[in-house]
């Protein structure tokens, strides 16, 4: 596949705010899953761009999700771009959205650093209800893809999850709601 204009976007890490304020934003998303579907039966063509997909992953996947809105097709993708993990099982931790997490709607993305997890428990994903620390022993069926260099670089140690696998999800602290004037997007 030519890079089409949308996968660029990503690969050249574009922002996303516009789109995702756009009143065509319904007209966006049917495009973006069209996208989506194409990447799944079209690999990377070679380890750069995937690499380069797994960085801008982690810079923007909380965006992308949201405009993708549709975990299952979000989740079959990783697993065809992401770089495959090949290690063992790993006790994870996710610092979720308490109203996120009610619906059912996990994120994909969690660290091996439960400081981490509190630090987005307690602030970004801490709106709405407020925010949450999940903890899993991830199996290593279940990890898509374990930390970018990016992702190590900022402290982040990020692995990328597909949650329909995970066994067992604990909830092991909640954190009030922050009066962030940010928007509930982050993943």
């Amino acid at each position: 596949m030519s890079h089409s204009p949308l996968l660029r976007h990503i690969l050249e890490g574009k922002e996303y705010g516009p789109i995702l304020k756009s009143p065509d934003v319904a007209l966006h998303r049917t495009e973006w899953r069209s996208l989506f579907k194409r990447l799944i039966i079209c690999p990377p063509k070679d380890r750069t761009i995937a690499d380069n997909f797994h960085t801008q992953w982690h810079v923007s996947h909380h965006y992308i999700r949201q405009l993708i809105d549709d975990d299952a097709l979000l989740m079959d993708m990783l697993w065809v771009w992401l770089p495959r993990y090949n290690g063992p099982s790993v006790e994870l931790y996710r610092g979720e959205n308490i109203d996120r997490l009610e619906n059912g709607m996990v994120g994909t993305a969690w660290t091996s650093r439960e400081g981490m997890a509190s630090t987005f428990a307690g602030g970004l994903n801490a709106v709405g209800k407020g925010g949450v620390i999940l903890q899993t022993l991830a199996p290593a069926s279940s990890i898509i893809a374990g930390p970018s260099k990016h992702s190590i670089y900022l402290g982040e140690y990020e692995f990328t999850l597909d949650t329909r696998k995970l066994d067992e999800i604990v909830r092991i602290r909640d954190f009030s709601p922050c009066n962030l004037l940010l928007d509930q997007s982050h993943e």
